[in-house]
This record gives structure tokens, sequence and C-alpha cells, in this order.
């Protein structure tokens, strides 16, 4: 294709360079028109999927999504003679040439990817109902499903490779000098996958479980050979790196059957501290879900700069600590109130005072007792 410019005007090296500038930058156009026609096909097929797919299920590696992608690398694949034979080169004879390696490789990492989707859904799916029905720790099997899906990747990757006509020792000799550079450029990540290996053998927690871990808090749903996911309270979706999780310190708030309750209540030094001791004493005994009344103990805990902290320790079952904690601070204020036990609370206090060498009474804010709590 010849564009009608004249350059009989122009600087001898700008007509010496139109030519090549005119032919490189169709075949630059060709190539982005390429790319579009082919981002569009796939925008199609992932617009037609989400409105098929039910609402309820997860459309990120589902097939609608993977048929997007595989979409696009086959239009990327048909129509990149067009950008080829406007650069001069003879298509025809390259795709006789490399032709079938190239549709082997794709062929070989379609293929891949199905089969490491399906392998994965397949152990998460089994993990979760050896769960149900024989109460089997599902963690592992969601770890090894995500290490079998990469390790399925990286086979394909290098038998895709030797489809496109790379020898198997110089592919060898460069995947060898490649580990090594990514290595070296991604030490943190390794860090993460030997820290997610090392969770996955010991398994201080497992998913379900509400852990507090590098400084957050929330419910394990997944853990990946790099990543550990908590859903925390609010419903926010985290994802901390495993080498994070397992360098601090991680406290499991739910791996056993059965937790502490430790409350502490304020009352006036003006206050009978024995019949304190008794109704909290009755509140923690009445309630019905508060486990071994033996064990459960009610002491003067300590004598703050104005208040006396009375303390209860009681146990509850893990899944029924807040319920429990909020039930039994609500009875045992009601029990306070009804028996005429005070609560101190900061408060402020006006005193009138005369300004020097003024007849005119003001008010000055005496300054508040000293805010009391106490923690173990």
């Amino acid at each position: 294709m010849k564009l009608p410019i004249d350059t009989a005007g122009w600087p001898p090296w700008a007509a010496t360079l139109e030519p090549y500038v005119e032919k490189w930058g169709i075949v630059l156009l060709s190539a982005i028109a390429v790319w579009v026609v082919a981002s569009l096909l796939r925008r199609l097929v992932l617009l037609i999927g989400k409105k098929a797919l039910s609402k309820d299920k997860e459309f990120e590696g589902s097939n609608w999504d993977l048929a997007a992608s595989i979409t696009r690398v086959f239009a990327l694949i048909l129509l990149s003679p067009i950008p080829l034979g406007l650069a001069g080169y003879d298509w025809e004879a390259m795709v006789e040439q490399r032709g079938p390696g190239a549709i082997g490789a794709v062929a070989i990492l379609v293929i891949a990817v199905v089969i490491a989707n399906g392998v994965a859904r397949s152990l998460r799916r089994f993990g979760r109902k050896a769960h149900r029905r024989a109460g089997a720790d599902d963690t592992l099997f969601a770890f090894a499903a995500s290490l079998f899906k990469y390790l399925i990747f990286a086979v394909a990757i290098v038998f895709a490779l030797t489809q496109l006509g790379f020898p198997t020792a110089s592919l060898a000799a460069l995947l060898g000098a490649a580990g090594l550079a990514i290595g070296l450029a991604l030490q943190d990540t390794l860090k993460a996958v030997a820290a997610g290996i090392m969770l996955a053998i010991f398994r201080p927690f497992r998913i379900g479980d509400y852990v507090s871990a590098a400084g957050l808090d929330g419910e394990v749903i997944d853990i990946t050979p790099f990543l550990t996911q908590v859903k925390q309270i609010d419903n926010k979706i985290v994802s901390i790196t495993n080498d994070k999780v397992w360098a601090e310190p991680l406290i499991n708030h739910t791996r056993q059957t059965r937790r502490r309750l430790d409350l502490y209540f304020d009352i006036s030094y003006d206050d009978d501290m024995d019949l304190a001791l008794r109704l909290v004493r009755e509140v923690a005994d009445a309630h019905p879900r508060i486990l071994a009344n033996d064990e459960t103990w009610v002491g003067i805990h300590a004598l703050a700069s104005s208040s006396v902290q009375v303390r209860l320790r009681a146990y509850v079952a893990t899944p029924e600590f807040v319920d429990v904690r909020a039930d039994v601070t609500k009875a045992v204020k009601e029990a306070f109130d009804a028996n005429g036990v005070t609560i101190p609370f900061q408060h402020v206090v006006y005193v009138p005072y005369k300004a020097p060498g003024g007849d005119e009474e003001k008010t000055q804010a005496a300054p508040p007792p000293m805010a009391t709590g106490a923690n173990d």
C-alpha cells in the first residue's frame, strides 16, 4: 500500500525516510487495530457470560472467563497475517512453517488452563465434602489446589515452547537462567511461597478459623502458596502475604472449642463490694450459655484512682463468645441499677469564684477525675 504523498519539496533525508515511516506506520496502526478488535471480541464474550451466569456463582475463573481469554488469543492469531503482510513478510510461508507448532502451543495452553482449573475446583470441592462429612481439614486441600494449578501452568508453558521450535537443551538452560534471575528479583515472593508451605504443613489455623494475623483480624477464607485471605467482620476481604503471616505472632481465636470471657466492672468506693460481687456472680450463674459454673470466678481486680474494679472470668462456647459477652454486660448493668450499685463515670464540676480585683463572680471547671480502666 502506497499513499499518494508528494515529497518533491522535502529535504533529501526526509524524502529517503518517508517510505519507511509510511510502511511501518501502517503496520503499527494495523497491529493496534488487530489488538482492539481482539479485545472487543473478548469484552463481548465477557458481557454475554456475565448475563448468562447466575449471580450466585463467581465469574472469575469460570468457563465464560476462560472462553473470553481464548477468544482474544484466537482472534490475534487469525488476524495476525494482516500486519505481517503489510510489513512485507511472506506470511503464507510462515504459516506453513510455524503454523502447526503455534496451533499446538495454543492448544496445549488452552488444555492446560482447562485441566488446571478443573483440578483446582475438584480438589476444593472434595475438601469441602470431606470437611462436611468426616470433619476433615479442608485447608490442605485448598492449598494443594492452588499448588497443582501453578505446577500445571508451568509444565504447559515448557511444552508450548518446545512446540514453537525451542530446543530442549537450550530451553532447559534458558529456564535455569531465568529461574535464577527470577529468584533473585522475587525474593519476597519466594519467601511467601516458603511460608505458605510451612503454614500448610503445621497448620496453625484452618479455613473458617477467626484469627489475628499481621495486625489484622478476620475469618480465614482461603490459603494459596502466596497469600492468605481473611474476611473481616465488616465483610471486607484482606489478602496477606504468607511471609507476613508466618513471621509475626498469630492468634487463633476459634481453635479451641471454648473460650474464657474476661469482663471488668467499675463500682464506686462508696458501694458495697460484697453486694457487687454477689450480683455479678448471680448474673453469670443464671446465664444458660456459660459453661462449667465451677470454673467461673468473680473477685476484686484492682483499686483504681476513682473506682473499685470487679472482674468476672467465665468459659463460654467459642462461637457464642460475642453474644454471651453482650448479654452478661447488659445483665450486670441492669442488676447494678436495680440494687443501687453505681458505676463511676467522668464528669465536670464548675466551682464559682471571684476574680482577683473584681466583684463579678465567675466559674471555673474543676479537673475531672482520672479515667479508669484495666486490661490484663
